[in-house]
């Protein structure tokens, strides 16, 4: 568990990426609409501190989570993401980030929605601390999340021992009995890597063939357009055009 020192550093880098992104948002995204919310302690964050950001803008979340987050804010210009084909910018969290910006999301059990919203936005932002950074040409550190058909989870969870890539484990409830429930009414499957993976738009593209798999935590580098890292003492700026330290 992280010691009261360890812990204040990371939040400390939240609040730096934070503060840089609600910055680059008025800036740079001040003509945006219609904004896609995703999930996750980091996004809370940022909406909070940016909350006037997000009051002009028809919001399209991710989660009943976060949905319930805007509205405590009084934030109520939310819209159910089927009915929107195209959202301006998406703005999230990641769990992983490699030196490609090939993503591992999913441990908030979004994916499916944040991944929906992302596909349909022209501009992807992701707001991370710099313990989701590693730097690498692989992703490795984070198992990749699975949303399973329920019906077929068992079958699922042997074919993915049979393909190799990692151990696969049912997400089970912290505050309830039995596996945990996506808000799609789905099981997640959480797919601990054995090597590093060094392609991983073609391990989402092979999981994706396996019977019950609905979708998975891998967000490739085409999904990604910025990336704030918050650091203790700055942020570094990734993606197209960017690059370095603020």
């Amino acid at each position: 568990m992280l010691d009261m020192d360890a812990s204040s550093i990371i939040e400390q880098a939240k609040l730096n990426a934070c503060d840089y992104a609600c910055r680059h948002l008025y800036d740079k995204y001040g003509d945006a609409l219609v904004v896609g919310v995703g999930t996750g302690s980091t996004v809370k964050l940022l909406i909070t501190k940016c909350r006037d950001f997000f009051t002009k803008r028809v919001l399209v979340p991710s989660s009943h989570d976060t949905l319930l987050h805007l509205v405590s804010l009084g934030l109520n210009t939310a819209v159910d993401p089927a009915g929107v084909d195209d959202i301006d910018l998406y703005i999230d969290g990641a769990d992983e980030v490699s030196g490609k910006l090939d993503l591992v999301k999913g441990r908030g059990g979004a994916f499916l929605r944040e991944k929906s919203l992302a596909v349909r936005s022209r501009v992807r932002m992701y707001v991370v601390d710099y313990t989701k950074y590693t730097g690498l040409n692989h992703i490795y550190v984070k198992p990749i999340p699975i949303e399973v058909v329920p019906v077929s989870v068992k079958y699922v969870i042997r074919k993915l021992q049979e393909l190799g890539y990692g151990e696969p484990l049912l997400r089970m409830g912290t505050g309830k009995d039995g596996p945990v429930v996506s808000d799609n009414g789905n099981f997640i499957v959480d797919y601990r890597l054995l090597k590093p993976v060094e392609d991983p738009l073609s391990l989402h593209n092979t999981l994706k063939l396996v019977h019950g798999v609905i979708e998975t935590g891998i967000f490739p580098s085409n999904l990604v357009d910025i990336v704030v890292v918050g650091e203790p003492a700055g942020v570094r700026v990734l993606g197209k055009n960017t690059g370095g330290r603020e």
